[in-house]
């Protein structure tokens, strides 16, 4: 029986790369986005296009009975949808970090709750939480959005016990930075409408600093290697609920790793302000 996997997410990055993954080899996709008429990939029989704005209940619900609707069933939900945030908490208005956990957070749930009863009829499936490095390992300038991948995070491994007697399983996929992507382009975008206080502009340029470094090649993960380790928690059977990405995602894990004094001086001298 072909497999069926809703992705959201889906018109750019990660979300693009995974449905082609899915695609290759041999799934039923969903690819989901807010507005379809964006979508200009190769048509396909087994792939259905399909509105769905994760800050919208009523669309989240439409989408899911669409997935059914045309393939009979729903084995995977993949929540990559989200949205970043570059800045200084302090300039940072509330609304705006309201607006950015109701993507990053809520907006999972809300597609986590719509697939649930699926799931339960068929007696299973299974979620793939996408989150960050930054949910582990929060960097500067991005207080909001590391505070919203790692409400994810903690929230997918807490689900991860409630859901395992239904035969669901969650994952997570955990990528670093990716440059290939537009996330830097649409941060930088936010962060120039969000002005930083003078008191601040010292600091930030130091940190607007770090990203001008060039790693060794192969450092950061591509977006395909991300689609890889999305397939790859779809697919696995040794119970790891974890699939980190990317050279400073493992370089922060084996950090975690230290006892908690080491890892306090490696952070605070990796991000230092001065």
């Amino acid at each position: 029986m072909t497999q069926t996997v809703l992705i959201t997410g889906s018109s750019s990055g990660f979300g693009r790369r995974t449905v082609a993954k899915f695609l290759a080899e041999g799934w039923n996709v969903v690819a989901t986005l807010r507005d379809p008429a964006a979508w200009n990939g190769e048509p396909s029989e087994g792939l259905l296009v399909q509105a769905l704005d994760v800050r919208d209940e009523s669309s989240v619900a439409a989408a899911v009975t669409a997935a059914t609707d045309r393939f009979g069933r729903l084995d995977v939900v993949v929540n990559n949808a989200g949205a970043g945030l570059f800045s200084v908490f302090e300039a940072t208005p509330h609304a705006v970090i309201e607006e950015l956990f109701d993507t990053n957070v809520f907006g999972p749930m809300r597609v986590i709750r719509a697939a649930l009863p699926v799931f339960a009829r068929q007696g299973g499936g299974r979620i793939v939480n996408v989150t960050s490095s930054s949910a582990a390992t929060p960097t500067p300038l991005q207080a909001a959005y590391g505070g919203s991948k790692a409400a994810l995070h903690a929230f997918s491994e807490a689900l991860e016990y409630e859901l395992a007697d239904q035969g669901v399983l969650v994952k997570v996929v955990e990528p670093g930075f990716v440059p290939t992507t537009g996330f830097f382009a649409q941060t930088a975008k936010r962060f120039e409408s969000i002005p930083a206080p003078e008191a601040y502009l010292p600091y930030v340029q130091k940190q607007l600093a770090r990203f001008q470094v060039e790693p060794p090649p192969g450092y950061f993960a591509t977006e395909d290697d991300v689609a890889t380790a999305v397939h790859a928690a779809a697919t696995d059977e040794t119970g790891l609920s974890r699939f980190r990405v990317g050279g400073d995602t493992l370089d922060s894990a084996r950090a975690h790793r230290q006892p908690d004094a080491d890892y306090d001086t490696w952070r605070r001298t990796t991000f230092a302000a001065s």
